[in-house]
C-alpha cells in the first residue's frame, strides 16, 4: 500500500487534524482542515517529516498529540515528533534490535506504553514493549518487558478500557490475546485473511481459547465469519480493516480493488427452538448477524459503477473526536492526495403501519387513513374511480369524463355504484388496474391509499363472511369478486338437495374443466359408498344422472358427444338452457343498463326474437340511439358468413370499429368473420360467456384444447374470474396462491372466505390452514371478535360430512384474554421448559410510564442488538404472571391507583380473612374500548359512579358515557 491516511485522536472543533503517511516517499504530513466544499475537503500542511526510514507500520500516541510512532521495514522502532509549534525540532529516536526483520505492527496504550510485533527469527523474541514514561527511554533502547519468543507476532492491541493488556495475533494462525480493541466494541475485534483471501473474521475475546483447546470455529470465539466481504470476481486483498470508534459493532473494509464498504452489526434476542438441522435453523443458532452495508466505493471493475483511476481510495480512518460534521463520517485518501469526506448513510427512519392503518415514523403518527363517508364499496368506488380515470383519460377528454361516459351509456343506479371502467373494458388488465389503484401509471394521495388498506376490516365489519347475496352488496365496487359470488350462489343452488350427487358421485362445487373432462383428482372425500371402483364413466354416468334429475331441456348447439356435459356447465355459466329463462336474464341485463350485453347474448344463445323484441323496446324508450336502428336489420337478415352480404360485412366492420362496447364488437366480428373461435378469443368479454359460447358453439376437440389453456392462463394471472374452470379445488388453491400474492391483504381475505364452502370438507391442504390462521389473526387485530366468532360457527356448519361428522378441528376458545401488544394468548405455557424460557424475571426492573395504554399495533419496538435486548428486558414484569408469555410486555397500569392490573388490590392484601371478604369486582380488568385505558374494576365502579371523563391525565376520552 502506497499511502496511508489517519485521523488525530486528539482532534478538537478547533483544530480537527489528520495525518497523511507517505508510504512510498518515506515521509509524514500533518494538515489541519480549513473547511468543506460539499464533501471535499479544503486544508492545508502544518507539519512535515522527509527521509524516514523505510516503514512497515504506524500509531498515533494516545497522550501526546505531537508524538507519534514508526515500525521500520527492518524492525526498529522509531518515534518522531510532529509539533506545528516547533516545526524546526527535528526530533527522532530510534529503538534498535538485535536481529533485523520485518516491524508488521506497532501500537501506543493509554499509559504510553509503545509495543512492537516482528516477524519471527530464531531465538529472539518477536514482540517488544517500550515504556516511554522512563526518562532514560532515549538512552536506553532495551525494552522493559520482550514477549512471544520466536512466534511471528502479526498484529498487536493494547485495550482502550485496559491499558496493560496487550492482545497480539501470532503467524495469522491463532492469538495469545489477540483483540483489535476499539471504543464501543471493547469485547470484539477484527482479522482479515491473508493477500488474495478477503475473509474478515469477528471476534469475541471473551470466549477466545487457548491454543490447541478446540478446533471448532464456533468455540473459538468466532463470532461471525464474512468471506469474502468483498467482490472477489478479480483477486481482492484486504488493505484496511477498523472499527468505527463512534457506533457499536461498525467497521470498515478497503480492498485493493478499491472497494470501499461500511457494515453494521446487530444483536437479536431470538432463541433458538429445538428443531431438525436445516438452514433456517442453523442461520438463527447465532444472535449475531448483518444489520446493515453501506457501498461508499465500488471496485474498479465493477461495470455498473465506472469510476475514475483518480477517484480511487487509497486509504481511509473514521472521523471520531473533534469533527463538527454530524454523523458517521469518514476521511478518504486519493492517489492525488487529495482527501474526501465519506459520509455513511444514515439509518432510513423508522415507519411503522399499525392496526387502524396509521403510519408512524419514529413514534409520530404522519399518515392516516382518509375519512369514511360512506359504504366501503362506496369509499372505495370513489378512490377506484379517480385512479382509472386518470389512468384511461377519462378525466381530461371532455368527450369522455366521468359524468358523461355515464349519461352516455345510461347505466342505472346499480352500475353507477360500480367503476366505469368495468361497464366498457370487462377485462384482468382492467380488474388489476382496479385493484391496484393504476399503480405504477397513477399516484394517489397517501390517505386514499391507506383508506384502501382498510378495506378488508371495514367489510367484515359491514357483515362480509358466508352469505352470497349479502357480499355482494358489501363487494359491489368489485363486479368481479360480485360474479364470483354469484357463482358461487349458482353452486349452492346447485347443490341443494343434493342436486349434485349422481351415480354415487358428490360432484359439487366442481368447475366447468373438471365438468367437461369428466375429470376428479380426488376421490376419497366425495365417493357416497367408500367401496366403490371410481373411473372416467362413472363421473360421465354421474353428469348424466344429475342432469337428468335437473331436468335440462335438450342441449341446442353444435354435435357433440357429450351433451349433458355441456348442459351442466353451461347452467354453472349462468346460461338459461330455454326461451324463457334467456328472456328473464336478458331483460334483466337491460334493465341494469347493459342493454348492448343483453341483446347480443340473446343472439349468441340462439334467440334472435328476443334479441330483435329487446332492441325494439330499448329504442323506444330512447335508451339506445336512433342510429342503431339499423342493427335490428343485420341481426335479422343476417347469418354468418354464407349469409353476410359484402355491403353488410362492410358496414360490421364499421360499426365495429367505431364502438366501443365488447359486447356489440364481439357480434359485429362474428358476422364478419363466421368463426367462433374468434368470439372465443376477445379477452374484452367476461370468462363465463367466453366459456359459454365455447360450450355452444366449438367441437369436442376445440372446446378441450380452449379449457385447458384457459385454466393454465388464469391460474397463472391469478384471475379470480377463473373460479369458473378450476371450481373449489386444489387447482383454485394455485390461482388464489397467485392471487394472495398480488393482493396480499384483501385477497387473503377472498381466498378464505370463498374456500370455506370445500375446505375442509372436500380438500386437505396445508395452504388453506394456514391462509385460515393468518386471517383470524387478523380479525383478532380488527377487534372484530363478534364476526370471527359468527364466520367460525358457520364454517363449522358447512365442514360437515353426510355422516354429519364434522372435518373442523376444535379450534381455540373464541373467549380468551390476549396480550394487546402481539395479541397472542396470555395463558402460561404448559411445557415447564418452554414457560421457563419466556418468564424469566429481570432484575432491577424500571418503572413503565403511568399511561397504560398499550403501544399501537407495528408501532415502537423492533430494532436489534444489546440495545433492543435491553428495551425488552425492561419490559418484562419481576413477576412472571403480570407479563405476556410470548412477547415479555408488562400488564397495563389501573389507570386510578397505578398498580399492575392482574393483581390484587395492595390495600387489601393481608390474611386469608381479609382477601376472602374482598370485593369481587376488585378481581376484574375492565377496559375502554376507545381509549383502551385499564382499570381494576371497582376502581372504575367508584370513578364512573361520579365521573365520565377518563382518569388518565391528558386523555379526554368521555369513557363514563360509552357504558
Amino acid at each position: 500500500m502506497e499511502a496511508a491516511i489517519r485521523w488525530s485522536p486528539h482532534s478538537t472543533r478547533d483544530n480537527p487534524r489528520f495525518l497523511i503517511i507517505d508510504v512510498a516517499a518515506n515521509r509524514l504530513r500533518l494538515c489541519q482542515i480549513g473547511s468543506f466544499s460539499k464533501s471535499k475537503v479544503n486544508y492545508k500542511q502544518i507539519c512535515v517529516r522527509d527521509k524516514l526510514p523505510n516503514y512497515t507500520a504506524f500509531d498515533w500516541s494516545k497522550k501526546d498529540p505531537s508524538i507519534v510512532a514508526i515500525g521500520s521495514a527492518s524492525g526498529e522502532a522509531i518515534v518522531v515528533t510532529l509539533d506545528p509549534d516547533k516545526p524546526d525540532n527535528d526530533y527522532i529516536h530510534s529503538f534498535s534490535i538485535r536481529h533485523q526483520r520485518k516491524c508488521n505492527s506497532i501500537a501506543f496504550s493509554t499509559k504510553n506504553l509503545l509495543a512492537t510485533g516482528l516477524d519471527r527469527v530464531r531465538n529472539d523474541v518477536c514482540l517488544n514493549i517500550y515504556d516511554l514514561n522512563d526518562s532514560r527511554f532515549t538512552t536506553k533502547d532495551e525494552p522493559y518487558k520482550k514477549l512471544a519468543s520466536s512466534e511471528a507476532i502479526s498484529s498487536i492491541k493494547f485495550f482502550t478500557g485496559q491499558p496493560d493488556t496487550l492482545v497480539a495475533g501470532v503467524s495469522r494462525q491463532y492469538v495469545r490475546i489477540y483483540d483489535l480493541r476499539d471504543p464501543l466494541d471493547e469485547n470484539y475485534f477484527l482479522s482479515a485473511g491473508t493477500a488474495g483471501d478477503p475473509t474478515v473474521t469477528v471476534w469475541d475475546t471473551r470466549f477466545v481459547k487457548q491454543r490447541g483447546t478446540s478446533n471448532d470455529t464456533a468455540n473459538s470465539g468466532a463470532v461471525l465469519e464474512f468471506k469474502p466481504i468483498v467482490d472477489n470476481s478479480y483477486s481482492a486483498s484486504i488493505w484496511s480493516l477498523r472499527y468505527s470508534g463512534t457506533k457499536r459493532g461498525t467497521f470498515g473494509v478497503l480492498a485493493n480493488t478499491g472497494e470501499f464498504k461500511i457494515v453494521e452489526l446487530a444483536q437479536h434476542a431470538h432463541q433458538a427452538a429445538e428443531a431438525p438441522d436445516t438452514p433456517f435453523a442453523r442461520t438463527w443458532a447465532s444472535p449475531y448477524y448483518t444489520k446493515a452495508s453501506h457501498h461508499l466505493r465500488y471496485p474498479s471493475h465493477d461495470k455498473t459503477h465506472r469510476q475514475e483511476e483518480k477517484e480511487r481510495v487509497m486509504a481511509y480512518d473514521f472521523m471520531t473526536a473533534g469533527t463538527t460534521l454530524t454523523g458517521q463520517s469518514a476521511l478518504a485518501l486519493y492517489s492525488n492526495r487529495e482527501v474526501e469526506v465519506l459520509r455513511v448513510p444514515p439509518p432510513a427512519p423508522r415507519l411503522n403501519v399499525s392496526a387502524l392503518e396509521e403510519i408512524y415514523k419514529d413514534r409520530t403518527c404522519i399518515a392516516r387513513p382518509s375519512s369514511s363517508h360512506g359504504t366501503v364499496a362506496e369509499d372505495l368506488n370513489e378512490v377506484q374511480n379517480v385512479a382509472l380515470g386518470e389512468k384511461y383519460d377519462l378525466n381530461q377528454d371532455p368527450g369522455r369524463n366521468l359524468s358523461a361516459s355515464i349519461d352516455r351509456l345510461s347505466l342505472s343506479n346499480s352500475q353507477r355504484s360500480r367503476p366505469l371502467l368495468s361497464a366498457i373494458y370487462p377485462s384482468h388488465q382492467i380488474h388489476e388496474d382496479l385493484l391496484n389503484l393504476a399503480y405504477p401509471d397513477v399516484s394517489i394521495p397517501l390517505d386514499d391509499y391507506l383508506a384502501v388498506l382498510q378495506g378488508p376490516k371495514r367489510r367484515v365489519q359491514e357483515g362480509y363472511s358466508l352469505d352470497c347475496s349479502r357480499n355482494k352488496a358489501i363487494v359491489s365496487n368489485d363486479p368481479w369478486l360480485v360474479d364470483i359470488w354469484t357463482l358461487v350462489n349458482r353452486m349452492d343452488v346447485h347443490a341443494s338437495g343434493d342436486g349434485m350427487v349422481g351415480n354415487g358421485l358428490d360432484l359439487k362445487y366442481l368447475g366447468v374443466s373438471s365438468i367437461w373432462a369428466n375429470e376428479l383428482t380426488m376421490y376419497d372425500e366425495r365417493l357416497i359408498d367408500p367401496d366403490a371402483k371410481t373411473s372416467q364413466e362413472m363421473f360421465s354416468d354421474a353428469v348424466k344422472e344429475i342432469v337428468e334429475a335437473m331436468e335440462f331441456p335438450a342441449f341446442e348447439g353444435i354435435k357433440t358427444e357429450y351433451p349433458e356435459n355441456r348442459q351442466l356447465c353451461l347452467s354453472l355459466c349462468g346460461w338459461s338452457l330455454d326461451k324463457e329463462g334467456v328472456q328473464k336474464t336478458c331483460q334483466a341485463l337491460a334493465d341494469e343498463g347493459e342493454i348492448y350485453k343483453a341483446i347480443v347474448l340473446a343472439v349468441f344463445q340462439g334467440h334472435k326474437d328476443v334479441a330483435l323484441t329487446l332492441l325494439r323496446s330499448q329504442l323506444q324508450q330512447n335508451k339506445l340511439p336512433q342510429d342503431d336502428i339499423g342493427l335490428a336489420a343485420v341481426i335479422a337478415c343476417a347469418a354468418p358468413s354464407s349469409g353476410v352480404s359484402a355491403d353488410q360485412r362492410e358496414a360490421c366492420a364499421w360499426m365495429a370499429d367505431m364502438t366501443t362496447d365488447p359486447y356489440l364488437k364481439s357480434l359485429l366480428t362474428y358476422f364478419i368473420t363466421g368463426e367462433w373461435t374468434t368470439v372465443v378469443g376477445m379477452s374484452q368479454l367476461s370468462l363465463s360467456d367466453r366459456v359459454a359460447i365455447a360450450l355452444k358453439y366449438l367441437s369436442d376437440n376445440q372446446l378441450s384444447s380452449f379449457l385447458s389453456s384457459a385454466t393454465s392462463a388464469v391460474i397463472r394471472t391469478g384471475d379470480i374470474s377463473g373460479l369458473l374452470l378450476t371450481g373449489l379445488t386444489t387447482r383454485a388453491l394455485d390461482l388464489l396462491q397467485v392471487y394472495i400474492s398480488a393482493h396480499p391483504a384483501a385477497g387473503l381475505q377472498d381466498a378464505v372466505l370463498l374456500l370455506s364452502r370445500a375446505c375442509p370438507l372436500y380438500i386437505q391442504d396445508a395452504r388453506w390452514a394456514l391462509w385460515k390462521d393468518i386471517y383470524l389473526s387478523g380479525m383478532q387485530t380488527w377487534r372484530t371478535f363478534l364476526e370471527r366468532t359468527r364466520y367460525t360457527k358457520e364454517h363449522n356448519l358447512r365442514s360437515v360430512t353426510r355422516e354429519g361428522r364434522s372435518v373442523n378441528k376444535p379450534s381455540q376458545p373464541s373467549l380468551t384474554i390476549r396480550c394487546p401488544n402481539c395479541q397472542q394468548n396470555l395463558a402460561l405455557r404448559k411445557d415447564p421448559r418452554s414457560a421457563r424460557q419466556r418468564l424469566v424475571p429481570t432484575p432491577n426492573q424500571q418503572p413503565p410510564s403511568a399511561s397504560n395504554k398499550p403501544p399501537p399495533v407495528g408501532g415502537g419496538g423492533g430494532g436489534s442488538g444489546p440495545g433492543a435486548q435491553q428495551q425488552k428486558q425492561l419490559r418484562q414484569a419481576t413477576s412472571p404472571a403480570l407479563a405476556c408469555p410470548n412477547c415479555g410486555t408488562q400488564m397495563p397500569r389501573c389507570g386510578l391507583c397505578m398498580m399492575w392490573l392482574g393483581s390484587p388490590d395492595p390495600a387489601k392484601q393481608g390474611a386469608y380473612e381479609t382477601l376472602k371478604r374482598e370485593d369481587l369486582e376488585a378481581r376484574l380488568m375492565v377496559f375502554c374500548m376507545s381509549c383502551s385505558h385499564g382499570f381494576h374494576g371497582h376502581h372504575a365502579r367508584d370513578w364512573f359512579a361520579r365521573h365520565a371523563m377518563c382518569p388518565v391525565p391528558d386523555c379526554g376520552c368521555m369513557c363514563g358515557l360509552l357504558k
